[in-house]
């Protein structure tokens, strides 16, 4: 399209629209400012439009959402599907007498498991990171916050408007309805005004600012208060040597009163009941004589019955301790405990972020079948470093496998306590339900653990079956401790983001609702939640909630010698919370996470110091264009040349080329992102490869599997495995179908193969699979598979691939590429010191114009071995500097290392 004009440039973009459109075919005939725009009018028919191209999706859903419809997460709510118009790459939704209903409403679009799709970068409507649908000039926004029992704070969000300065305009109303005057007015701030009550306010009550000259009523925001609010007291339950006494702390500003529960057991009756003295700074204490290590403990939280309160007079439960260091599961009471001593640090030292071979692994996934191991230790941390174990074939399983394989960091799915929704419950719905019983989880609600309930405790399921509540603390301090021994760094995947609270359309009641919602989540002027997984935590403006946060992180290194971790969701947790989190804990500690998803928050999004990408991450970030590069989006392929990336045969060298050097935009160091093919989210690697039916089970098409898995290995920066891909773990085990289901409390969302965390069959490790080959009447050579990862793994580490492992910009030249005319050849030498040549075509390929630094080269990865050692017996064997010509067969790899 041409350069728009300045006084084009100036229109009202809805007018420049008009003025741009050409004759319109009632399909497919959009401008290219409606294709990046999302929406086009046309008379009283409002259209939503989604354009693959711009984009850069292929999606299978495409949804939208936005203010027209409460920004609802709902992706299954047909009015607000887009249809697929074939052949066009266009997807439409038509919404006839909408037009002005729909004006100035932000949206987003959302395609399949609900990944939140920017605005395109050419967008012209773009407001707060959302899209508009026909932009108006924007409404004033007003906001009103407490700060103090005199101070009402009233200003101008966004937008142009005048402030009155007239008393008499305003009134504060409680939320019982009484009507308060003001007395006066200060100018605190350009377009911000401070009201001065007529008397003073309980700021722990909701109130609600009226101006009346503008007919408005305004939620009277905690945020003026609990930005404030802060304890550096220890919480939780301590024994203190110095004053022999236990002692209990909890904070809950706004609370009347908060009482302390003791009991003997687990279940029962209480055995003392204490009132609690209350601190200035909100927090709640009772010392008791004596080391209570090993007794149970729960609250009472008492207040009045205001809006958005959920005290003990509203909802009558007892509530768990949120820093307790031992949890009955998610639903039973607290136990005090005393710390760990913390193991040795790792031998040899942590890796540096470059150097990272990270190996992400649910524990359970990784110990329920492992041959030999006793049936209490199935599921638990001490399964998980139980050695000397080997399957049929007589090939080292569990622990020791992981040992063998030369990965240098442990990555687990979460540890903390998570969710389970109880087993009496859970049996009653399932025991009968041939599905639930068929995919192993008729008996227990099984989870990946992203609904964390007590950040501070371990989770208790993962303790030795029939051991005391509390064990599986030790636990894990040995874990930690037997990974550093083989000089292997240990770290654990963390949910900062949502809690489990109000998981599955449940309303639960743990601890954070109760003690106060304002205080730790984010909510609406209605007082109500917001966020996709039915919380947000509020990390901006609540130095309580950061402190959580920062406090798991310092507590599971200072105790348990935890290397770094794996934020989930880290985009809902704001920047300047995460460059605190990295300060606190120095700059050796592992961290990185996923850079999505956009909160439901509009200041959130619109606060650039809080909102974040990957431009401006705070930590490393999962790059995912390296994912669909070299193997494919996550989610349900349709096409296998077109859908499982430049391994598989799509031929876009361009992204697989920005995909080796770690150069996509906002890439300006290879530490910025870190690179991987699959992850326990969506569909598994050997499922994207599979031969037929989308079913790994059924053979896995491994030559563009070893060239995915070679062009990962030699790609710059730190890398992660998931865990099992390395010989070819699959989720074919379970078909690709959704269904509903039902315990007594509410609903269950099963989503198949697509998405497997609460599915336990598919997600297990076959280990009497290793050693076994096709040879073997196998489905797939597994064997031959993971000695190939492993060797690709041991050339990473070697001297030679220290030109992958550095974390500064590149020189232009540090990769040098071979692109011969066929799109699906690619040959590059990296640092001067390694060779790597592909073919992704299903036909052999002459490459006449490889081009090598001076020297001897050898190989040392072919189709069937990968390593340092060379491989001989072939003419490619050793190459000596200068150009050569290479027979490269169908999809097959080749790299050479230069001695």
């Amino acid at each position: 399209m041409s350069a728009l004009s300045p006084l084009t440039l100036a229109m009202p973009f809805a007018l420049l629209v008009v003025l741009l459109a050409p004759a319109i075919d009632a399909q497919t005939d959009f401008t290219d400012v409606e294709r990046r725009s999302g929406y086009a009018l046309r008379g009283d028919t409002a259209v939503f439009l989604f354009d693959e191209m711009v984009h850069g999706e292929r999606p299978g859903i495409v949804s939208v959402t936005g203010s027209m419809r409460a920004w609802s997460q709902d992706m299954n709510e047909s009015p607000w599907l887009l249809h697929s118009v074939t052949g066009s790459g266009l997807w439409l939704l038509r919404m006839p007498g909408r037009s002005d209903a729909l004006r100035d409403t932000e949206f987003k679009f959302r395609t399949d498991e609900g990944k939140w799709i920017p605005p395109p970068p050419a967008a012209l409507n773009v407001r707060s990171g959302n899209l508009v649908f026909d932009p108006q000039e924007q409404r004033p926004e007003y906001r009103a916050e407490i700060v103090a029992p005199r101070h009402i704070r009233f200003f101008l969000l966004r937008g142009e408007a005048e402030l009155q300065l007239d008393p008499a305009a305003y009134e504060i109303e409680t939320a019982q309805g009484r009507r308060i005057a003001v007395l006066s007015l200060f100018w605190t701030g350009r377009n911000t005004l401070q009201i001065y009550p007529a008397e003073d306010l309980d700021i722990r009550r909701v109130h609600f600012l009226r101006v009346n000259s503008k007919g408005l009523r305004l939620l009277c925001s905690f945020d003026g208060w609990l930005r404030h609010t802060y304890t550096p007291l220890e919480l939780g339950a301590r024994y203190h040597t110095n004053t022999d006494s236990t002692v209990f702390r909890i904070i809950a500003p706004r609370a009347d009163s908060v009482v302390l529960y003791l009991y003997s057991e687990r279940t029962g009756a209480h055995t003392a009941r204490h009132p609690m003295r209350r601190n200035s700074d909100g927090s709640w204490e009772h010392a008791r004589n004596g080391d209570l290590e090993g007794s149970w403990y729960d609250f009472t939280v008492h207040g009045p019955p205001d809006p958005g309160n959920e005290f003990f007079e509203q909802m009558p439960v007892h509530i768990s301790d949120p820093w307790a260091r031992v949890s009955d599961d998610s639903f039973g009471r607290s136990r005090v405990r005393r710390p760990e001593t913390p193991p040795p640090p790792v031998k040899g030292g942590r890796p540096k972020m470059e150097d990272v071979i990270a190996y992400e692994v649910h524990l359970e996934d990784f110990t329920l079948t492992l041959p030999g191991l006793a049936g209490e230790k199935r599921g638990s941390f001490a399964g998980f470093i139980e050695s000397g174990l080997y399957n049929k074939r007589g090939e080292a399983v569990g622990f020791d496998y992981l040992v063998n394989l030369g990965i240098n960091v442990v990555h687990l799915l979460p540890v903390q306590e998570f969710l389970h929704y109880p087993d009496d419950e859970w049996r009653s719905a399932f025991m009968n339900d041939a599905y639930m019983r068929e995919q192993m989880v008729a008996e227990s609600n099984y989870q990946w653990g992203y609904r964390t309930s007590h950040a501070m405790a371990l989770e208790s399921r993962y303790r030795t079956r029939g051991s005391d509540f509390g064990s599986q603390n030790r636990d894990f301090r040995n874990l930690v401790a037997a990974f550093h021994e083989k000089g292997i760094a240990v770290i654990v995947d963390l949910v900062f983001n949502h809690t489990a609270e109000r998981m599955d359309s449940r309303e639960m009641y743990f601890h954070f609702r109760v003690l106060d919602r304002h205080l730790w989540y984010r909510t609406g002027d209605d007082l109500n939640f917001i966020g996709e997984y039915g919380t947000e935590t509020k990390s901006e403006d609540r130095p309580m909630t950061a402190r959580w946060i920062y406090d798991q992180c310092e507590l599971l290194v200072r105790e348990y010698g935890v290397d770094g971790f794996r934020i989930d969701l880290a985009g809902l947790t704001d920047k300047l919370t995460l460059h605190e989190l990295r300060r606190r804990l120095g700059p050796d500690i592992i961290i990185y996470g996923e850079p999505w998803i956009a909160s439901s928050d509009p200041d959130y999004e619109a606060n650039p110091d809080w909102n974040w990408y990957k431009e401006d991450a705070p930590i490393t970030f999962f790059q995912d264009d390296t994912r669909n590069a070299l193997c494919g989006p996550p989610d349900n392929p349709r096409d296998k040349r077109t859908d499982r990336g430049y391994a598989g045969g799509n031929g876009n060298r361009e992204a697989a080329k920005h995909a080796l050097a770690n150069t996509f935009e906002h890439e300006d160091s290879p530490n910025k992102g870190i690179n991987y093919l699959d992850i326990h989210d969506n569909w598994a690697l050997a499922d994207r490869f599979a031969e037929r039916d989308w079913n790994g089970l059924l053979g896995v098409d491994e030559g563009p599997y070893r060239i995915a898995a070679a062009m990962l290995f030699t790609s710059l920066g730190p890398i992660v495995l998931h865990g099992g891909s390395e010989f070819m773990r699959s989720k074919g085990a379970t078909p690709l179908v959704s269904y509903v289901k039902h315990t007594a409390t509410g609903p269950v969302y099963i989503h198949g193969k697509r998405d497997t965390y609460n599915l336990r069959k598919p997600n297990l490790f076959d280990w009497d699979v290793l050693g076994t080959n096709r040879a073997d009447g196998a489905a797939c050579n597994y064997g031959q598979m993971a000695a190939y990862w492993k060797g690709l793994i041991a050339l990473r580490k070697s001297s030679w691939g220290k030109v992958f492992r550095i974390d500064k910009g590149i020189s232009k030249d540090y990769i040098r590429w071979t692109e011969p005319d066929n799109p699906m050849v690619l040959g590059y030498v990296v640092g001067g010191s390694v060779a790597v040549a592909v073919n992704t075509a299903d036909t052999p390929c002459i490459v006449d114009s490889f081009t090598l630094p001076a020297g001897s080269w050898e190989l040392v990865v072919n189709d069937e071995r990968a390593g340092t050692e060379t491989i001989s017996g072939y003419p490619e064997s050793s190459l000596h500097g200068g150009s050569v010509t290479l027979t490269l067969p169908p999809q097959s790899v080749r790299i050479w290392v230069r001695r």
